[in-house]
């Protein structure tokens, strides 16, 4: 089958977009398909053996995407958190009569909600999001039948082997005065909006040493905060990985999570992870399984959470080994399988599509 994507980003960019597009592709490409995929550029123009179509932003945008979808042949049209290009995308599907399938994997902000209705949730043959609170929201904005549908984690790339004795106990200030610490981290982009400020009050709990992993315009506001904490910076994929399986739980304060990409990578870290019960996080953190959810109204409560896991190795113990047999069972080609047969179902109800 010959499938296009479309997103607002891929490498050498690195967000959320990118790693939902990332593991869709690896599987599609893995199951035998052709993929086009439409991308910002500049940016390499293949990947994998599928053409990545740059398209240039300032001028004649839907020219060039309707072009690349011509020249493809595209069948079938996937549009991740459609903007500047997944918008032409899904016009230009539209009028080749190409069947499409929305993924919404960020929210609509209150200001593009107008035109959001219009060139993305009329356009769409079907919609999914990525957290159930989402789906309100969508449907506020017109589209009723939208469905859930959650993101996979790679469980091969992120596993609690990868666990660095060294690195730990160099996070942990193992050999300072006060002896080892237990590892608080934090992954993603620092933005105010993702609640990393208040890392603060994880920071400020006796008994642990924040690792803060990402980059982001809050990273000064929190180095002048929490003078003791390590700040990583943005890390490789690699590199990542055995950052995370190295902390001793994750604290992802965000209100808004949406995919939870690095919540999953933790999980599957074998690392349990405190989040509030509100956004996202509830649809990916089982409290007292696998981690544990807090109140987000309740001044005190992140607080509370994180000092029941620095007071208790055997609870962060066994929340980590669940973590990590639940991330088992929904890696990324079990997501991206359940992603494809919801498109195919809707699809095939209007015309004939080929298989792979």
């Amino acid at each position: 089958m010959r499938i296009a994507i479309s997103s607002e980003a891929f490498y050498p960019a690195v967000d959320t977009d990118t790693r939902t597009v990332k593991a869709v592709l690896d599987h599609l490409i893995d199951a035998g398909h052709d993929v086009l995929l439409l991308a910002p550029a500049p940016g390499l123009a293949d990947y994998r053996g599928a053409t990545v179509a740059r398209i240039t932003l300032l001028e004649g945008r839907g020219a060039q995407v309707r072009e690349a979808l011509l020249n493809f042949g595209a069948e079938s049209l996937i549009s991740v958190s459609p903007a500047k290009i997944g918008r032409k995308a899904l016009k230009h599907a539209r009028r080749l009569d190409v069947p499409t399938l929305v993924v919404q994997a960020s929210p609509v902000a209150t200001l593009d909600a107008e035109v959001w209705s219009r060139t993305v949730g009329a356009r769409a043959d079907r919609l999914v999001v990525t957290a159930p609170w989402m789906k309100q929201r969508v449907a506020d904005l017109g589209v009723a039948d939208a469905e859930v549908w959650e993101p996979g984690v790679d469980a091969r790339a992120f596993t609690p082997a990868l666990r660095d004795a060294y690195l730990h106990d160099s996070y942990a200030k193992a050999r300072s005065k006060g002896g080892a610490r237990i590892v608080v981290g934090h992954a993603g982009e620092l933005r105010r909006r993702h609640g990393v400020r208040r890392l603060v009050d994880a920071a400020r709990v006796p008994g642990g040493r924040l690792v803060v992993i990402g980059e982001g315009p809050q990273r000064t506001w929190l180095e002048n905060q929490v003078t003791d904490a390590k700040f990583t910076g943005a890390l490789a994929s690699g590199e990542l990985a055995t950052a995370l399986a190295s902390l001793d739980f994750l604290v992802q304060p965000s209100e808004i999570e949406t995919c939870g990409h690095l919540v999953r990578a933790a999980l599957a870290s074998g690392v349990p992870v405190v989040a509030p019960n509100a956004g996202g996080s509830p649809g990916i953190v089982r409290d007292g399984e696998t981690g544990l959810l807090y109140d987000p109204s309740e001044p005190k409560a992140l607080r509370r959470a994180v000092s029941h896991l620095l007071a208790d190795p055997e609870l962060r113990t066994r929340l980590g080994v669940r973590a990590r047999e639940l991330s088992e069972t929904r890696d990324w080609t079990v997501a991206a399988t359940e992603l494809l047969e919801l498109h195919l179902a809707r699809a095939q109800q209007g015309k004939a599509i080929p298989a792979a």
